[in-house]
C-alpha cells in the first residue's frame, strides 16, 4: 500500500487526482466554520481560517498579510488537515519553534507522568502567540494524530499477574521520574539504570521472539523535523467519521500509548485488517495539537 498523504485521513484520499485544492482553499476562505485572526507585534496580520468537514475534521488555510508590503495581499501560509483533539495531556519543559517558515510553529515537550517526548504542529498559531504576548504559561496540550497507513494488529497475552507487575513498574517510574524533575540525583541515575536495563532486556528477547510480541506501545519519531511518528497501541475506543463532501469514511480510534491517551484518525481504505477495542493499532501518523491556553 503507498502512502498517503495526512489530508486523506480527514476523507480526501489521492487529492492531488481526485479533488481540485484551490477550489478547497476557496471555499474555506468564502466560507469558513470558523476563523480567528490577530496582529502581531511587527504589525502582520495572521489569520486561521477552519472549515468542518464532518465531526472533529477540518481543513485549516493560514494566512499572512504582512505589514512591509505596499500592497495589501493575502499569503496562503499552510494548508492542513486539522483533527480536534478531546484529551488534555499535562507536559513538562514545552517549548515551541518555527520551522521552515515565520508562521509555522511546531511544539516540542514531554509528557508529564510518562516522561514520553514529543513534536507536534501547532494548530492555534493565532491563539498561542497572543497568549504569549500577554504572558501566560502552559503546562497542558491536546495532541491529535492523522494516520497515512495503519495495520490492526493482535493484542500481546498477558495474565491478571503480567498486568500487575507492569502496573506496579510503571507506578515506580513515574514516582522517579518526578523525583529527578525536582532535581534528586539518585532517582535520576536509577531511571537511567532501569532504561539500560530495559534495553538490554529487549535486545535479548529480540534474538527469540517476534518484535510485535514483546513491544505493547511504541511513540517513534520518524523524521527530525516534521512530527511524523511510527506508533503503536492498543485501541481503547472505535467512532466512525464520514467527510460530508467526498462521502469518505475514517476510523476515529483511541489508543493507549505507554499509558498515554491519543486520538489517531485514518481513512478506512487505508487500513489494512478489521479494528476491534482490545486490539491494537500500528501506523505512521502525523502529530498535532492546540496548547491550552487561558483565553
Amino acid at each position: 500500500m503507498d502512502m498517503e498523504s495526512p489530508i486523506a485521513a480527514i476523507g480526501f484520499s489521492d487529492i492531488e487526482k481526485k479533488y481540485n485544492l484551490e477550489k478547497i482553499v476557496s471555499g474555506i476562505l468564502d466560507k469558513p466554520t470558523k476563523q480567528v485572526a490577530s496582529r502581531k507585534a511587527n504589525q502582520d496580520i495572521i489569520a486561521e481560517y477552519l472549515k468542518e468537514f464532518g465531526k472533529d475534521m477540518y481543513v485549516m488555510v493560514r494566512i499572512v498579510v504582512r505589514a512591509d508590503q505596499k500592497d495589501t495581499k493575502l499569503e496562503i501560509e499552510q494548508c492542513e488537515p486539522y483533527l480536534s483533539s478531546h484529551y488534555t495531556v499535562k507536559v513538562e519543559d514545552l517549548s515551541v519553534e518555527c520551522i521552515d517558515d515565520e508562521y509555522n510553529y511546531y511544539a516540542i515537550c514531554e509528557e508529564a507522568e510518562t516522561g514520553m517526548q514529543f513534536i507536534f504542529w501547532l494548530q492555534n498559531v493565532v491563539e498561542y502567540t497572543e497568549a504569549v504576548e500577554m504572558m501566560q504559561t502552559f503546562n497542558e496540550v491536546q495532541i491529535a494524530a492523522l494516520a497515512m497507513e495503519g495495520t490492526v494488529v493482535l493484542p500481546i497475552e498477558k495474565d491478571e499477574e503480567d498486568e500487575a507487575v507492569e502496573k506496579e513498574e510503571r507506578e515506580k517510574i513515574k514516582v522517579m521520574l518526578q523525583k529527578a524533575r525536582e532535581g534528586d540525583e539518585d532517582a535520576r541515575a536509577k531511571l537511567e539504570e532501569e532504561e539500560k536495563e530495559l534495553d538490554d532486556q529487549l535486545k535479548e528477547r529480540m534474538f527469540e521472539e517476534d518484535f510485535l510480541s514483546i513491544m505493547s506501545g511504541y511513540f517513534v519519531p520518524t523524521t527530525l523535523v516534521d512530527a511524523t511518528y511510527a506508533i503503536l497501541g492498543e485501541i481503547t475506543d472505535i467512532q466512525n467519521r464520514k467527510n460530508t463532501q467526498t462521502g469518505e469514511e475514517s476510523y476515529l480510534f483511541t489508543l493507549d500509548v505507554n499509558d498515554m491517551p491519543l486520538e489517531v484518525l485514518i481513512n478506512k481504505a487505508n487500513l489494512v485488517g478489521y479494528p476491534s477495542i482490545g486490539m491494537r493499532f500500528m501506523g505512521t501518523c502525523w502529530l498535532q495539537g492546540t496548547i491550552v491556553t487561558s483565553n
